[in-house]
C-alpha cells in the first residue's frame, strides 16, 4: 500500500510561516470536518480575497479614467474631476486593499480570529456601492448625492474600525503590529468622518476655514494617516516573513511609529489652520518617524535567509523610497516661504500628489498584493487538499515575468507623468498614461491567472513510485 501523498512529496512546499501562523478554530473530535469543502482551510481568504478583487476593478477603472482624460494632471488638485480620479485611486483601489489586508493580516499576526465576518460582509456591500457614487457624485459635483454616497461609505468604515478593534482587544496583543492596525483603522475612519463633514461644508458653508485647507488635511488624513501608520507595524510583520528574516529589535519602530503619530496629529491641525511653520516641523518630525522604521527595515533585511528579493517583495521596497521622496517634496512645498503652492504647472501640489501616490503607494500596494493573493487563493482552492492529493506550491501560482512587466512599467510611468503636471505637457501626460496602463494591464493578468485558480484548480500529477525490488 502507498504511504499518502504529502505536500512535499509532489513539489508542493511546506507550510510557510504566514500559513503556520493562520489561526485555527477549536474543533472538537466529533465534529472534525470530513470533505474539503468544509475544512477551515476552505474557508479561508473568502472575505480578503473579495476586497482584493473589487480593488482590482478599482485599479483597471482608476488607470482607465487616466488614460481617457490625461490632461486631469493639469488641472488643480481641487478640480471636481481631480477630486474624483483621486478617490478612484485612494478610495476605490488603495483603501479597499488595505480593508482586505486588514481582515486577513490582523487574525494571522495577532493569532486570533476576526471578531464578526458576518459584518465585515456588511462593509464590503457598503464600500462596493458607496465608493461608485461617491466618485461620480465628485464627477458631476453633485454635493447632496456625494452626501448620501459619503454615509453609505462612511457607514462601512465604521463597521471595518469596530471590527477591527473588538479583533485587536480580543487577541490581547500589543506592540507595533497591534497598534498600527487599530491606529490605522483609527485614521480611517477619522478620515471618513471629516470628508463627510467637508462635503456638508461645501452644501451650507458651515466651518470658518479655507476650504483648500481643509481639503489637504483631510487628504493627509488618508494617506499619511492610514497607509504610513499601516506600513510602519505591518510591514515588519511582512517583510521579514517573505524574505526569511527577523526583527531583533522593536525599539526603533515603536518609537518611529509613535513619532509619526504624534506629528500627524499636529500636521492636520496645521493644515486646516494654513500655518506654515508649523505644518513643516510637523511634516519633519514624520519624516523622522518613517527614517526610524527605514532604518530598523534595513536592519531586519540584513537577517534574512533568502537573499534575492521577488518582484513583489522588491516593488514594496521601492515603494517605500518613493513614499521617502514624497515627504521630501511636501516638506519643501509646506517650507515657510516657498515659492511653490496649488497653482498648476512647475513643483506644484499636483507633482507632490503624483510622487506619493504612482511612486510610493502605487508600487507598495500593488507589491503587497503580488504576496497575498496568491497566498490567500492557495489557502482556499490548495489548503484543504493538501495530505489528500498533490497540490502546487503557492508560488507556482503566480508568472514572475508578467509581476515584473507590469510592475516595471507601473513605476515607469511616474517619470512622464511628472514631467507632464510639471511643465504642463498634454503628449507627456498622455504617454505616462498608457505606460500606466499597459502596467495595470499586465499586473491584472497576473492576478486573474491567480484567482483563477478559485474555479478551476490545478492539480499536478503525482511523480510515478519506484518499481518495487525483487
Amino acid at each position: 500500500m502507498h504511504a499518502p501523498l504529502s505536500p512535499t512529496a509532489v513539489g508542493s512546499p511546506s507550510l510557510s510561516a504566514l500559513e503556520r501562523a493562520a489561526p485555527r478554530p477549536p474543533l472538537r473530535a466529533a465534529t472534525l470536518p470530513v470533505g474539503p469543502g468544509s475544512s477551515w482551510l476552505a474557508n479561508q481568504g473568502r472575505l480578503p480575497l473579495a476586497f482584493m478583487g473589487l480593488a482590482l476593478a478599482w485599479l483597471v477603472a482608476s488607470s482607465g479614467l487616466l488614460l481617457a482624460q490625461p490632461a486631469l494632471l493639469s488641472l488643480t488638485h481641487a478640480s471636481p474631476q481631480v477630486v474624483a480620479l483621486t478617490h478612484a485611486w485612494v478610495l476605490g483601489f488603495f483603501i479597499t486593499v488595505a480593508c482586505g489586508a486588514v481582515y486577513q493580516l490582523a487574525p494571522v499576526a495577532l493569532g486570533t480570529t476576526l471578531c464578526s465576518e458576518r459584518r465585515a460582509w456588511w462593509h464590503f456591500g457598503l464600500h462596493a456601492v458607496g465608493v461608485p457614487g461617491m466618485v461620480y457624485s465628485f464627477w458631476v459635483w453633485d454635493l447632496a448625492l456625494l452626501g448620501h454616497f459619503g454615509f453609505v461609505v462612511t457607514l462601512g468604515i465604521i463597521l471595518f474600525a469596530d471590527n477591527t478593534w473588538r479583533t485587536v482587544k480580543r487577541s490581547g496583543r500589543s506592540g507595533a503590529v497591534a497598534w498600527s492596525i487599530s491606529l490605522a483603522a483609527g485614521w480611517m475612519l477619522l478620515t471618513a468622518l471629516v470628508g463627510v463633514t467637508l462635503a456638508a461644508n461645501r452644501f451650507w458653508h458651515f466651518i470658518p476655514l479655507d476650504p483648500l485647507s481643509l481639503l489637504r488635511a483631510h487628504a493627509h488624513l488618508g494617506l499619511v494617516g492610514v497607509f504610513i501608520t499601516l506600513l510602519q507595524g505591518v510591514a515588519f510583520q511582512l517583510v521579514p516573513m517573505f524574505t526569511l528574516g527577523e526583527v531583533r529589535d522593536w525599539r526603533l519602530i515603536n518609537a518611529g511609529l509613535w513619532l509619526s503619530q504624534l506629528g500627524m496629529i499636529g500636521l492636520v491641525v496645521a493644515l486646516a489652520a494654513g500655518v506654515a511653520l508649523p505644518t513643516t516641523l510637523f511634516a519633519l518630525a514624520i519624516a523622522a518617524g518613517w527614517i526610524c522604521s527605514a532604518v530598523a527595515m534595513k536592519r531586519a533585511l540584513a537577517t534574512r535567509r533568502k537573499r534575492a528579493f521577488d518582484p513583489g517583495t522588491r516593488w514594496f521596497l521601492v515603494g517605500g523610497a518613493g513614499i521617502s521622496s514624497a515627504m521630501v517634496a511636501g516638506i519643501a512645498l509646506a517650507w515657510p516661504g516657498s515659492p511653490w503652492g496649488s497653482a498648476p504647472g512647475g513643483f506644484s501640489a499636483m507633482v507632490y500628489a503624483l510622487i506619493a501616490i504612482a511612486g510610493g503607494l502605487l508600487p507598495c500596494i500593488a507589491g503587497m498584493m503580488c504576496k497575498i493573493v496568491p497566498f490567500l487563493t492557495w489557502m482556499r482552492a490548495y489548503g484543504p487538499k493538501v495530505g489528500r492529493v498533490p497540490t502546487p506550491a503557492a508560488s507556482a501560482l503566480t508568472r514572475p515575468r508578467l509581476e515584473r512587466w507590469g510592475l516595471g512599467l507601473q513605476t515607469a510611468a511616474v517619470a512622464p507623468l511628472l514631467v507632464g503636471a510639471w511643465t504642463l505637457n498634454e503628449t507627456m501626460l498622455q504617454a505616462g498614461a498608457w505606460v500606466l496602463a499597459a502596467g495595470v494591464a499586465l499586473f491584472t493578468l497576473d492576478m486573474i491567472g491567480v484567482l483563477k485558480h478559485l474555479w478551476w484548480p490545478e492539480i499536478p500529477a503525482a511523480a510515478p513510485m519506484p518499481a518495487a525490488v525483487t
